[in-house]
């Protein structure tokens, strides 16, 4: 009969796509319930306690930690890729100042994508010669930004500084301290990787397409710039700053409990126990923090985070990341704008692995959708 229309076929689907498996990796696994997260098999505390971001990421991308050969190589490819194109440079200085860093950065790196030689070859040899310069390029590129807030020009690297110390150097002006360089690379490495979440899956869903590996990078940096996902750690800071000791802390939230309001840097889509990166980065925040006269801020931050767990531990709400690094990241010298950009240097490593690793044999990525229409 004309116009009659076969019944649909069942669908069915979860709200943003919760709980839906995309495929296998050997990049990480992420246990929620045990509080648990490795890194192709190493737990993250013993990377934390014993690597270096720069091992930490050739082993996120190339599926083993490197031997002293491997470890020479990576770290001269690493340093070889500190030079972005001016061209980035020059765009800075046509976006306004008191764009938000992470904006700002995005913008350089787009300008920059495109000086990549042969942009177009997506074979899988071109794509693995990509990731040291993404890494390096994106580093430079971030520090620059953190330094157009204050009106100040971009410093060129240091050739005797490592990953973390360079970029301290690049976006401060000042040379950091071992102790500085030591607790900044250490949550680099906590937040080198964290499985398929939204700006894995935007990088990876670009990459799919048969796009170049930089405009997946790209990609995850704009699902990264939401306040959901990448901004949490500058909020919680922002939220704790103005708390002047554990008494305040403890009322503070307790009124903020009664009342109903969320924390940010607390409960997590994937952690319903304690996060793992947390107990990661906790000895090195306390002594750190410490040892620059800053031990009221620790025990604030405890006071805050025992008062909150207490009351939504039983519901699965724990701190997370977020509400820790942005307690490092402001006396080594971080505006709390800035507070998001160390997270998407580090965990860019991840969104990489996860896209070379599907590559191979992945398809185009192209999700059906629910029709609700008459």
């Amino acid at each position: 009969m004309i116009g009659s229309v076969a019944p649909p076929s069942p669908q069915t689907y979860d709200r943003g796509l919760a709980d839906l498996i995309a495929g296998d990796t050997a990049v990480s696994h992420i246990d929620g319930v045990a509080g648990r997260l490795l890194f192709r098999g190493y737990p993250v505390e013993d990377l934390v306690a014993a690597s270096s971001f720069e091992s930490t990421s050739y082993l996120i991308l190339r599926g083993e930690l490197p031997d002293a050969k491997q470890a020479r190589s990576w770290d001269i490819e690493l340093r070889r890729w500190r030079l972005p194109p001016q061209a980035a440079f020059d765009a800075l200085s046509r976006v306004p100042r008191n764009a938000h860093p992470l904006a700002q950065y995005r913008t350089m790196l787009t300008v920059a994508a495109c000086h990549i030689p042969d942009p177009e070859r997506t074979d899988l040899d071109a794509q693995w010669r990509r990731p040291a310069r993404i890494l390096s390029w994106t580093a430079a590129l971030a520090a620059a930004a953190i330094r157009h807030l204050g009106g100040h020009e971009p410093v060129a690297p240091r050739d005797d500084l490592g990953f973390a110390g360079n970029f301290l150097f690049q976006a401060l002006g000042t040379s950091p301290s071992d102790d500085e360089v030591r607790v900044f690379d250490a949550s680099l490495i906590a937040q080198a990787e964290h499985g398929l979440h939204a700006a894995a899956l935007a990088a990876l869903v670009v990459a799919s397409t048969g796009a170049d590996l930089g405009s997946a990078v790209l990609a995850g940096l704009g699902a990264l710039s939401g306040a959901r996902h990448g901004g949490a750690n500058q909020l919680s800071f922002e939220m704790l700053d103005p708390l002047e000791g554990p008494s305040q802390a403890r009322t503070w939230a307790r009124r903020r409990l009664a009342a109903g309001h969320r924390f940010p840097g607390f409960g997590h889509r994937v952690y319903h126990c304690p996060d793992p990166r947390v107990r990661a980065l906790e000895p090195f925040a306390e002594r750190f923090l410490t040892n620059r006269g800053l031990g009221h801020r620790w025990r604030t931050y405890l006071a805050l985070r025992d008062e909150i767990e207490a009351a939504l531990g039983p519901k699965g709400v724990f701190a997370n990341i977020d509400s820790m690094t942005g307690l490092l990241y402001h006396p080594l010298g971080l505006p709390p704008s800035a507070m998001p950009i160390p997270f998407c240097l580090a965990i860019q490593t991840g969104w990489m692995a996860h896209c070379l690793e599907y590559l191979p044999d992945g398809t185009m990525i192209e999700p059906g959708c629910v029709y609700v229409g008459p």
